[in-house]
């Protein structure tokens, strides 16, 4: 299905977890984990190594039927950039108390854009508003889901019981020096409760599938190919489901960039399509993902510095500085503690 080639750049998890605690009452788990394979970033004030660089995530303990999230946890184990005299003691764990004010709200159609307003851009740090928009956007999917099993089946799950996961994984390689393989793979699993004696296979309601990949030109941030299929299994089906392919669907996303604009087109490719949205959660990860997979190849441009006549290394590109633009998120807002500093260093560079 899938044919990437090229050395390992990144790897990006996003997970999303359902369970109820009690009869009235779920739990709503979503991971977020980057892993970067190759070379080193410069942060504000060291190296970044490979490895991990984030690892986050958010619970959500919801009203099973009005799907109203009753309490918000955040913890953010790993993250870009710490606390320390150079951020001015400013850290990306910083924004995260602002996602506690969207208890009490209910993820309906209009979540998304007041998530955006409490915790988009500057306000908040793009990668749990990545990680929070997945979880938007999958827990109506499996809360259906799971309404139907239960009205057809008549047996819910035990408290704890696992009934519903989202995995999502976005895998980018160097082809060569000029494009980027990317896969995205998606996998949602619906499970049902089992008696002690009956086969595990059983646990399985459903299993539905989407792999896609993109060919990425690195210089132009374009879309050179996009390639999709989609499948759902049942244990009656395992072994005979077949395939759909949605490459001509995609083809009006081949030729235009990752960045800016591709989230407009994707809402417009699939409006009016319920049965899309998985597709199109898929898609949105493309270029966050993107993003954190170009960060994996600064080496190439220290590389380069070096052998020119002046030689050592230079201040990097601006998409390579860990979070990217200005305004990206909290850390990277033009009034914060970074960019000021800057904009001050290179006044003293400039008087000099």
């Amino acid at each position: 299905m899938l044919a990437i080639q090229g050395m390992p750049l990144h790897t990006r998890s996003l997970s999303v977890a359902l369970s109820p605690l009690r009869s009235d009452r779920w739990l709503a788990r979503g991971d977020v984990i980057d892993l970067r394979k190759n070379g080193f970033v410069p942060s504000t004030y060291d190296l970044q190594p490979s490895g991990i660089i984030h690892s986050m995530n958010i619970e959500l303990e919801l009203d099973p039927g009005s799907l109203e999230i009753l309490e918000i946890r955040v913890a953010q184990p790993f993250v870009a950039i710490e606390a320390s005299p150079e951020t001015g003691g400013e850290c990306c764990r910083d924004p995260a108390p602002r996602l506690l004010d969207l208890t009490g709200e209910k993820l309906d159609e209009d979540f998304g854009g007041r998530l955006g307003a409490v915790f988009g851009g500057p306000r908040g740090c793009s990668h749990l508003l990545t990680l929070f928009q997945l979880m938007a956007s999958t827990i109506p999917r499996a809360a259906a889901l799971e309404r139907a099993r239960v009205e057809r089946e008549g047996r819910s799950p035990r408290p704890e019981e696992r009934f519903f996961r989202r995995s999502l994984f976005l895998d980018g390689h160097e082809r060569d020096d000029r494009t980027i393989d990317v896969a995205v793979q998606l996998a949602d699993t619906h499970s049902r409760p089992i008696g002690p004696r009956e086969p595990v296979l059983e646990r399985l309601a459903l299993s539905h599938e989407i792999k896609l990949q993109a060919r990425i030109d690195r210089k132009r941030f374009q879309i050179e190919t996009l390639t999709a299929g989609e499948r759902s299994r049942t244990p009656e089906t395992v072994g005979r489901a077949a395939w759909t392919r949605h490459d001509a669907r995609l083809a009006p996303l081949v030729g235009v960039p990752l960045i800016p604009g591709l989230a407009r087109r994707i809402f417009a490719l699939v409006e009016g399509d319920p049965l899309a949205r998985p597709l199109r959660d898929v898609l949105l990860q493309l270029a966050p993902g993107f993003i954190q997979v170009m960060a994996a190849l600064m080496d190439a441009h220290f590389e380069q510095k070096a052998r020119e006549p002046e030689g050592g290394a230079t201040e990097a590109p601006a998409v390579a500085n860990i979070g990217g633009n200005a305004n990206s998120c909290y850390m990277w807002r033009t009034e914060g503690s970074i960019l000021r500093s800057w904009a001050q260093r290179d006044e003293e560079r400039g008087a000099s």
